[in-house]
């Protein structure tokens, strides 16, 4: 396989605080946004919103884990970002 070139559809992005079901399927040049969840045997074949729960083959939005204004606080929050103590302080 010398000398061969295969197109490149880019890195596949994850973002903080995902959570990603067994057996998921996640294509090259996919960003997965910040605390969304990828269900079980999901193939996700385009980006997925943060705060979202995608699943199915090909995945598809099921629906918002929070509404749209505490999904922006959250993003705004970035608590991912402090440190421990901060972390621990506000649980």
């Amino acid at each position: 396989m010398q000398d061969k070139s295969y197109p490149q559809k880019g890195d596949i992005v994850i973002g903080n605080d995902v959570w990603i079901g067994y057996n998921a399927t996640i294509l090259a040049g996919v960003t997965i946004g910040d605390g969304a969840i990828i269900a079980t045997n999901s193939t996700v074949i385009k980006d997925v919103k943060p705060y979202s729960i995608v699943g199915g083959n090909p995945a598809f939005e099921i629906k918002k884990r929070f509404s749209e204004e505490t999904i922006s606080k959250l993003l705004k929050l970035k608590w991912w970002d402090w440190d421990i103590e901060k972390i621990t302080k506000n649980l």
